[in-house]
Order: C-alpha cells, then structure tokens, then sequence
C-alpha cells in the first residue's frame, strides 16, 4: 500500500503555527482570567466600602432625629406645660413635627400613659409603658433605633401613616414567593429621650419618628455622596436600597419604566442570608440584571432582623472590559496567525525548491542522462547532498571512457568475451545503481537529520531564522525588509505579552537610604537622552536642607522617572518643569513637587488618572500612574494633583523620611 506523503512546507506550517497559536490561547485565556477576577474582587472591595458609608449615613440621619427629640425633651416649657394639669402649651410640638419632618411626636407621662399626640391630637391616654423604647427612657436613659409598626400601631400615631406605608408587592424574578399583596407595615427611625423635672426626676417621656417606607430623601442622599453622575449620559453608577423584610421601600433602582422600583423584592439567594442575621457582600440579581452588591441587616430594638440595607453598581461595565479584552486579544491572534503562515509559506518554498531540483536531477541521472551538473542556491545539508550527487556522475563518466578505450584495444578479444563483457556490464549496471540508491538514500537521511535539527522548538525558530536570514548577504532589499518586519512584530507581541503580565507583578522592596536630590538630579541627566530639552527650561528649587530619604531608590527612581517625563510630554512646543523638594520636621515628610505649564488635565480625566490601564496616549498601556501610586502607597506617601486646565498640572509626592521596616542589606 503506497503511504501518502506530506510535503515539507506543510510540515513546517504546522510546526510553526501550532505551538505559536497555543501559546498566544493560552496567554489570552489567563490573561482575561486575571483581568476579570482583579477588576471583580476591586468592585466587591467598593461596594463593602460604599455599604460601611451607607450604614454611616443611616447612622447620622439617626443621630439627627435623636439630636430633635433630645432638645425637645430639654425643653424647659415642655417641662413646665408638663408639670401642671393642662396641656396647652404642648400644641407647640405640631410646628416642631412639621418643621423636622417627623412622621409623629408623641408625650408620655411618668406612668406611660400617652399625654399628647402632636399628629394626633385627638387620642391619648392609652399606656405605652409596655414598649422598650418608652421603658428604657423613663428611667432616664435616651434611646433610639428601628421599629416596625403595623397599620393600627402607626395609624393611632398619625392617621395620615397608613396610608404612606402601604405599598403593594410586585413579582420579581429570582425572589421568593412572597405571600402578600400588599405590604402594610412601616419601617421607623425612632428616638425617646426623657423629660427632667427641676429636681432630676423623670417626669414624662417624648419620642418621636420618621417613617423609611417610601422615604427618597434619604436614599437618594446616601446615593449622590457615594456615586458621582456619569456627565456624559447623567446616569448614576450604582444604587442604594432599604428593605422591609426582602421589600424594597425605599430605593434608588429604577424599574422598566425609569421609576424607583418600590414594591419590587430581594433575590432569593441574597435573603435567605439575610434573614439568619448575615451580611451579603457578592455577585445577585437586582431585579432583572447582575450586580455586585452589599447588603446588611437592619434589627430593631429587640435585636430581631427586620429589614436590610444594600449598595450596588451594574456589573455591565465588567462585562464590557472583558468583550473588550477578547477583541483585542482576538485581533492579536489573528495577526500573528497571518505573519506565521506568510513566514512558514516563504520558508517552505525556500526549502522545497533546491529539494525538488535534487530530485529531478536524481532521476535523471538513474536514467542514464547525460546532464550539467546540479546546482542548488543553498548552503546547507541539501547543498553537500546535490555535490555528492555531481561527483557520482562524474564517478560514472570517466569509468564509461575508460570502459570504451579498452574496448577498442581490445577489440580481437570483442567476440571471444561479448557475452561474458555483457553480462559483466549488466552486473556493474545494476552495481552502478544500486550504490547511486544507496547514496541517495545516505544523503536523504543527512537531509531529514538536518531538517528536524532546524525544526527544534519551533517557537523559538520563528526569530531565530529571521535573525540568521537578516544577517544573509544573499538577500535582496525586498526580502531584508520583509525580515526586518517579522522581527520588529515579533518583538511587539513580547511586549504585548510582557505588559499584561506586569499590574499582577508585585517586587519587594529593597530599602536603603539615598539622596532624594541627587536621585532627582540623576533622572534629568538620563531624561536629556532620552528628550531633547533645548526647548524645555528645567526649574530646580531644592529647600530640603538634608535630602537624605529612606526606600527603594529603583522603584522610587521609576516614579520620578515617569512624572518628569509625562510632564515634559504634557508641553509639546516646549515650557518649563519645575521639580522642587522640601522636607517638614514635624511631620517627617519630605515633598517632592513636579509641575508643568501645558495644557493641564481635565476633570474627567483627572478623576481616572491612578485607574490601570487607563491612558490619554495612543502607546500607553494606562499602567505608569497607576504603578507610581502604589509604589508611593507602599512607602505610607501619598501623591496629590492640582491642576489648572489651561495653566499645567503640579503632580506633588509625599514620602515619609524613614520606612517603618529595617533597610534591606545588598549581598
């Protein structure tokens, strides 16, 4: 059975593009890996961080309402209407619970019996001394918290508060089945504070309370201090909710319509967490889409979950990074896929041309024609095979001469001996032909041997051959820039390599005192190499009266290094930089200030400017800022920027003199 045969250039495409486009899968499938998961663990660190804001924010909205009912407890006329046996004077608490905007503010007496309603003044007498909050304050303690009140509850309080709290309970997905229409209970703020006679005693109790269902005023102040407007859409990047149970009501999430979506519920997965008392901090559905969220429990007086406090942001911008990330990463494969194949082909027709003239002129010769000798544009194993083939012909040529000079010396002996001299000539033929078999099968072994020698890793070959190829004076001007541009795209795709791979290199620090002023002054000098600066004036105001510092000199070296030369580049046509230090005794910080004149920074890009792998440069990769600012966080400084569009930038860097851990000792 005739085994199929594949050609050489086919062999070397496939080795060639093989490992080469492995490599690159691979390196884009960790490479998005990383990038998902760090921007993934960055937002959840966000929004822990927004929730502890929230739950501040909520806090003081608290202390606010316990600050209005306190003084309204001091008061000395309330005191006093207290003391007598009227309460005319009380009326007054109406223009307090309308001018604080109180959902109710109540009076008890000493023994708990309600004195007076000031949005309700119609029913009193009934006792609250039942009620933690009313006990706790008649024994002359302030208190204040969350409650849930029913409709009954609330409406004795105000019989306007039924009303606001009814909300009725919209189906959402991935939620629970909730078994209510309607949700007719509230959610309080409340505070209590006693009323002291002249002597000390507790003489009454006030207490009042804000309801939260439905309360906008609060959420959308939690949402405009943790999330800034989005200027190019005025959309907010994130959200915040209050919960009754798993119920929203009070929200900043907007439903189908563009409404706040109250009434709508809680994931199921986020509640179950809820309700055994735990915070939820990670990836739920808000209501039809995923966001990273942050949920917390809200408990009342008794310590019971009542409800829950959230803060989120849209996991879409993630997502777009990512489809981002698989464009580029695509586009990159692609490119590098097409160069392999043109240098594969290019390569494979090199090779397979001197082989196949070998192997013609091979045939030919076993043929017993008469031809010029094999020439081959070569200097390789195919080369030596074609010489060795020449010299066998030449071999075969003169024992053919010699053969026929004998043969008419002695032609008498011509037909004594011409079967003998046949079947001798016979034998030699088929000698002649199988030392030529032999021979080519020899060189064709040396040939494979050689081959599979180039062929070694053929990752590597790719710049190898093109860096033999450059050096080859046998190639036109043509062919030297076609190799010139395999190696500069080569070289790029290192580079594109390398630069993912280094926002998860981390490099510890190796700290040792230096001159912050001498360090400076290196940077300028290594600067005027890189960037002609005839038309720069370098501004150098040195106050530091000992600019010796402690740290890493290389890494800090990369900072400065970074900030002189984006603000040179900052001034296209040329201006002065500044760099000034100074140190303050009592603080320990030494402050390094690099200032420019350009056209300074705007106030979209200043808010990014520390954010990876975001840049204004068509090269940048967006990691310079961002690197800077954690190698100065990492030294416990701080870089600050002032700016004035129009006027320059002044990027100032704060470094403390001494690292609190011990220098580090070169070997």
């Amino acid at each position: 059975m005739k085994r199929l045969r594949t050609s050489i250039r086919l062999k070397l495409s496939v080795a060639t593009l093989v490992p080469l486009m492995t490599a690159i899968v691979v390196c884009w499938v960790i490479g998005a890996s990383i990038i998902t998961t760090r921007f993934s663990s960055q937002a959840l660190q966000n929004v822990s961080s927004h929730l502890n804001s929230a739950h501040e924010i909520f806090l003081s909205d608290l202390s606010r309402l316990s600050d209005i009912i306190r003084l309204t407890g001091q008061s000395p006329e309330l005191a006093a209407s207290l003391s007598g046996t009227t309460s005319n004077s009380i009326p007054t608490l109406q223009t307090i619970t309308r001018n604080e905007r109180l959902s109710f503010l109540t009076v008890v007496d000493r023994y708990g019996l309600v004195r007076y309603r000031a949005a309700n003044p119609g029913l009193s007498g009934d006792s609250r001394r039942g009620d933690k909050l009313i006990f706790d304050a008649l024994k002359g303690a302030h208190s204040s918290g969350i409650v849930l009140l029913s409709a009954a509850q609330a409406e004795r309080e105000n019989p306007l508060l039924p009303q606001a709290m009814n909300l009725p309970v919209k189906a959402t997905i991935h939620a629970r089945q909730y078994t209510k229409k309607t949700e007719e209970r509230g959610l309080f703020q409340v505070s209590a504070s006693p009323v002291l006679a002249p002597d000390g005693n507790v003489i009454a109790v006030v207490y009042g309370g804000v309801l939260l269902n439905g309360n906008s005023r609060l959420v959308d102040r939690i949402t405009q201090v943790l999330f800034k407007k989005n200027e190019a859409d005025n959309t907010v990047r994130g959200n915040v909710t209050m919960f009754l149970d798993d119920v929203r009501i009070a929200t900043s999430v907007l439903d189908e319509q563009g409404k706040p979506a109250i009434g709508t519920l809680m994931s199921e997965e986020v509640f179950s967490s809820i309700s055994r008392g735990s915070a939820w901090i990670g990836s739920a559905y808000v209501l039809n889409s995923r966001y990273f969220t942050a949920y917390e429990p809200l408990r009342d007086l008794h310590g019971d979950v009542v409800g829950a406090l959230y803060v989120g942001i849209p996991e879409e911008p993630l997502l777009q990074l990512r489809t981002q990330v698989n464009v580029i990463f695509t586009a990159v494969l692609l490119f590098v896929s097409m160069i392999g194949v043109a240098l594969s082909a290019w390569l494979g027709a090199n090779l397979s041309r001197p082989i196949r003239a070998l192997e013609e002129g091979a045939r030919r010769i076993a043929s017993g024609d008469n031809l010029p000798d094999i020439s081959v544009d070569s200097h390789d194993e195919i080369a030596l095979l074609a010489d060795e083939f020449n010299a066998m012909k030449r071999r075969l040529q003169e024992r053919n001469t010699e053969n026929e000079a004998l043969n008419l010396t002695l032609e008498q002996k011509v037909l004594e001996r011409t079967t003998q001299l046949e079947e001798k000539s016979l034998q030699l033929l088929n000698t002649e032909r199988d030392l030529a078999q032999s021979e080519r099968l020899a060189g064709i072994g040396v040939l494979a041997s050689g081959v599979a020698h180039e062929i070694n890793n053929p990752l590597a070959i790719i710049r190898g051959n093109a860096e033999l190829l450059e050096m080859s004076a046998h190639l036109n001007d043509s062919d030297q820039s076609e190799v010139e541009t395999i190696i500069k795209q080569v070289g790029r795709v290192e580079r594109i390599v390398s630069n993912l791979l280094t926002f998860a290199r981390t490099k510890k620090k190796i700290i040792r005192p230096f001159n912050i002023e001498e360090l400076l002054d290196d940077i300028l000098e290594q600067v005027s190499h890189q960037i002609k600066l005839n038309s720069y004036h370098i501004e150098r105001r040195y106050q530091a009266s000992n600019g010796a510092i402690e740290g890493d000199e290389d890494q800090l070296r990369q900072v400065f290094t970074n900030l002189i030369i984006n603000g040179l580049q900052a001034m296209e046509t040329g201006g002065a930089l500044s760099v000034s230090t100074m140190f303050a005794p009592e603080t320990g910080f030494f402050s390094i200030a690099i200032g420019d004149n350009g056209t300074g920074i705007s106030a979209a890009v200043k808010e990014k400017l520390f954010t990876p792998f975001f840049t204004t440069k068509s090269r940048g990769t967006g990691l310079g800022l961002a690197v800077s600012y954690g190698i100065v966080k990492d030294h416990g400084g701080d870089i600050r920027v002032e700016n004035e569009p129009g006027q320059g930038a002044m990027f100032t860097v704060l470094l403390p003199q001494r690292q609190t851990l011990q220098p580090t000792k070169e070997v």
